[in-house]
């Protein structure tokens, strides 16, 4: 009977020694992740300047290869890297510009500039209303489909940054207000809805500036405006928003890069 408590026991002590080990593991590999991405930020890691090799830096940190890429995976889905097999790891274009985007970002304008710079929103229209022939193409809605036809003015540090115009179908987004509205419609969708945002199609193309634009984003009667109209769909394949979202021709632009290789591949 003794020796069987006594194997318990270990048991016990190992299983302890087992959870804890994955917690470090865990935690390990966010606080690298952080101070990666801060070097970024700082200018210490330069935009399309090579990363040190996955072997440096788990020298550097005193852990695994494994661990190392779980970090950058962290990077990789923040938009802050690139990866190519066989050229190793480098600093994205847009990573330390303000207003540049990628053209494959969709994850929203408040997680884009998260940990960056500060933005707030103003809620110029929220109502809704039935869905005209265009936007029941877009997302793939009957006419009796009601929609949120929701306008917004974003700001990135106080500054005017994009003028965006979102619908989105009550059939697939429930329960939205304009209080959410006034922050972060996209945290919503993922945190609240437990939704899971997948892929996005988008066309670019510049414009005059209309009332709203010269009224919102400040911006001349002469001066260009960028538009990015989107549709964008949850991971299961429903559309849930078609947008158009407008920008100063002076406040950044959009990135478009074409890589042939895996995006899965990782540096040696």
């Amino acid at each position: 009977m003794k020796t069987q408590l006594f194997n318990l026991d270990n048991l016990n002590t190992m299983l302890k020694l087992k959870v804890k080990k994955k917690v470090l593991t865990i935690s390990q590999y966010k606080e690298i992740a952080t101070t990666l991405k801060n070097r970024i930020k700082t200018g210490d890691y330069e935009t399309g300047q090579h990363l040190p090799s996955q072997k440096e830096l788990a020298d550097e940190f005193g852990t695994s290869r494994v661990t190392i890429q779980k970090a950058l995976d962290e990077l990789s889905n923040a938009n802050l890297i690139l990866r190519r097999q066989g050229s190793g790891t480098t600093v994205a274009p847009n990573s330390q510009s303000t207003l540049d985007i990628l053209s494959s970002q969709y994850e929203g304008t408040t997680k884009l500039f998260e940990g960056r710079n500060k933005v707030t929103t103003q809620v110029l229209n929220f109502e809704i209303r039935l869905p005209n022939p265009h936007e029941q193409k877009r997302l793939a809605i009957s006419s009796s489909t009601p929609v949120y036809d929701v306008l917004r003015l974003r700001n990135v540090d106080k500054e005017p940054y994009e003028l965006d115009h979102s619908i989105m179908p009550l059939s697939v987004i429930q329960n939205l207000t304009e209080e959410i509205a006034s922050g972060s419609i996209y945290k919503f969708i993922e945190s609240t809805l437990d939704l899971k945002i997948g892929s996005s199609i988008r066309k670019i193309t510049a414009d005059t500036p209309q009332k709203n634009d010269q009224k919102y984003l400040k911006c001349n009667h002469g001066e260009p405006i960028l538009q990015v109209s989107q549709t964008v769909h949850l991971s299961d394949g429903r559309a849930f928003e078609y947008s158009q979202t407008r920008h100063r021709y002076d406040k950044g632009g959009v990135i478009v890069i074409n890589n042939s290789l895996s995006s899965n591949s990782l540096d040696v």
